[in-house]
């Protein structure tokens, strides 16, 4: 073979190449590129909701306010939840309940939006306590809702002593003493409220602890908001305590209520560890201005036999004051307060 026909031999394969070349970026190109897919608009969410009937506390409509969605889920912080665009829910039970409502588009895009309903049993239904002659009371109910049936206990809770499914019920307190009883009430939908009293012979007496603004001369080291902090003295909780470290005999702790009330009782209570830290000597004072302070009861050498031990103390009170205080002197023994509870009670006039 020549030298001429080996360069037209290399010259037809260079151009073949060529032209091969050509040819697939051709193909590339006429191939259609997919085109993006477009994006939907952004789900929200907002809802509205209406309580459905008067005498139905627990039954509430739900209309979903929101837009550019495919899906929704709805959380009623009971345990339950719906699917459904806009759901009507019956909470069984009182209690504080956050709703939640989730909407999402069908490109996974989500909005959420959440509010909390409060169910509060003493706005619900309350105990009437009518005084009978040779000393009884007639407890009866008060009620913002339909009853479909009651139930009355002796005791704190439905653990204690079953009376009767009546309207009323008539009991015997001693005077002197107080005993707690509860009311029970069932719905024609089935939730339920429940409330317990504290009864002396003369009616019911009222727990207006939360009505005051509770403050302490010396807080726990990490301060009112601490595990064991202040505030815990006021919590409505016997398992939680408030410790003051360093104690020296100067302790007191007072509720103020701005608008002065007549109170005539109120509870301590032990807390979980060691005895010694109980209080032992103290009084209760009134003020209407935080310098002038009335004696009221004084107590010396008291004792707590339980952990978690209520116990109930009375004075003679016709006086309003703003101002309680309690000051506690001494401690069982050591440099260590504990006290579970403190609560100011407002006796039947």
């Amino acid at each position: 073979m020549t030298t001429i026909q080996m360069a037209m031999i290399t010259l037809t394969r260079t151009l073949g190449i060529a032209l091969l070349f050509q040819l697939t970026l051709l193909s590339c190109k006429e191939e259609s590129v997919p085109a993006p897919e477009p994006e939907e608009p952004k789900p929200s969410a907002g809802f509205s909701m209406v309580q459905v009937s008067e005498d139905d506390p627990f039954t509430y409509s739900f209309t979903n306010e929101g837009d550019n969605y495919s899906l929704v889920r709805w959380e009623f912080g009971d345990d339950s939840v719906s699917l459904d665009d806009s759901p009507t829910h019956t909470f069984l039970r009182t209690g504080e309940f956050r709703i939640k409502l989730r909407t999402e588009n069908s490109q996974g895009f989500w909005a959420e939006t959440e509010t909390v309903v409060n169910i509060v049993p003493d706005s619900l239904i309350e105990v009437l306590a009518t005084p009978k002659p040779g000393g009884s009371l007639d407890l009866s109910v008060v009620a913002n809702l339909a009853v479909d049936s009651i139930f009355w206990y002796k005791g704190v809770g439905v653990g204690g002593e079953f009376l009767n499914n009546n309207e009323t019920v008539n009991i015997s307190v001693a005077p002197g003493q107080f005993e707690d009883y509860t009311l029970r009430v069932k719905t024609p939908n089935g939730s339920i409220a429940e409330i317990s009293r504290m009864l002396t012979d003369l009616g019911v007496v009222r727990d207006v602890t939360e009505r005051g603004v509770l403050s302490v001369s010396r807080d726990n080291d990490g301060g009112k908001f601490a595990g064991e902090g202040s505030l815990k003295l006021t919590d409505n909780d016997i398992q939680t305590k408030f410790l003051q470290f360093n104690y020296v005999g100067d302790l007191w702790f007072q509720l103020d209520f701005y608008e002065p009330v007549i109170l005539g009782a109120y509870t301590l209570t032990s807390a979980n560890d060691v005895p010694d830290r109980d209080p032992k000597n103290w009084k209760l004072e009134g003020s209407m201005d935080e310098h002038t302070w009335t004696l009221l009861d004084e107590r010396t050498d008291e004792n707590f036999e339980e952990r978690f031990m209520t116990k109930t103390y009375t004075f003679d009170n016709h006086e309003a004051y703003r101002f309680y205080r309690v000051s506690v002197t001494s401690v069982k023994a050591g440099g260590l307060f504990q006290a579970a509870e403190w609560r100011m009670l407002q006796l039947p006039q």
